[in-house]
């Protein structure tokens, strides 16, 4: 919450006055401080990645990696554990990015700019800034859902990861330098070609956290974000189950 506090603080410092006047001011403020926004901080983008997916699971992580699975799974189950461990994982990244945008809201409507309901507000598609919608209260709070939903997905994707891995202190740094790598890999397939970029736009992560940003003032329809952000959904959904299916095999197998 204090990183949240520091980049918006830095965000609305760095803006010009004359901003402020503007009716989408709030609209502004609100997405450009969004990871991958034009605002981002290099901290808070590391502290969203570093927290999000660790902050349900952590827990789940440590009875693995502490000789107290078997314990465990002998009074609830592989499938009750598999079930709790998930819903943890998800409902926390998910609710701590959300309690993330409230608190955003309220700096940015008593600091910044108070949020100007239009119900139809067509200047949002001349822009090209890809809004689902015309009604901007719409975008927000469409935006904030599913967002906070690919993030939780994401801390899923990541718990299944952490099973492989029996140091605990490794895992908790699981969310950025797996969140780098697949940044990377985005850049370098830009260079190896148009039809491997495409290909990899599919493991994407940014299409579940903040696909607006990335391809802000590109003039794509909203229907190629909702179809980015479903698509790449399915596949960590997917690469998630292959994941557990794996773990489960190998470890019931040890006996």
């Amino acid at each position: 919450m204090l990183i949240i506090i520091g980049q918006l603080a830095y965000a609305i410092h760095g803006n010009p006055p004359t901003l402020k006047s503007n009716s989408y001011g709030f609209d502004y403020m609100f997405n450009s401080v969004q990871p991958e926004g034009v605002e981002e901080t290099m901290a808070g983008n590391i502290a969203v990645y570093l927290l999000l997916p660790i902050v349900g699971s952590d827990l789940a992580i440590y009875i693995k990696n502490n000789h107290e699975l078997y314990s465990v799974i002998g009074r609830t189950g592989w499938k009750k554990f598999f079930q709790k461990s998930l819903s943890y994982a998800f409902i926390g990244a998910a609710d701590l990015y959300w309690l993330g945008c409230l608190l955003e809201v309220l700096i940015i409507s008593i600091f910044y700019r108070q949020f100007v309901y239009m119900p139809r507000a067509e200047i949002m598609l001349m822009r090209g800034d890809g809004y689902f919608s015309l009604n901007n209260l719409a975008n927000l709070l469409i935006k904030v859902l599913l967002f906070g939903i690919g993030w939780g997905i994401y801390a899923a994707f990541i718990f299944a990861v952490a099973l492989f891995i029996k140091k605990t202190s490794l895992c908790l740094f699981l969310g950025p330098v797996v969140g780098y790598l697949i940044f990377l890999q985005e850049n370098l397939s830009i260079d190896v070609g148009e039809t491997f970029s495409n290909i990899s736009n599919i493991w994407d992560i940014v299409n579940l956290t903040n696909p607006l940003e990335r391809w802000v003032g590109e003039n794509q329809f909203p229907a190629i974000y909702y179809l980015n952000y479903v698509t790449t959904a399915v596949f960590y959904i997917v690469l998630t189950a292959v994941l557990l299916r794996l773990w489960y095999v190998k470890n019931v197998e040890r006996g």
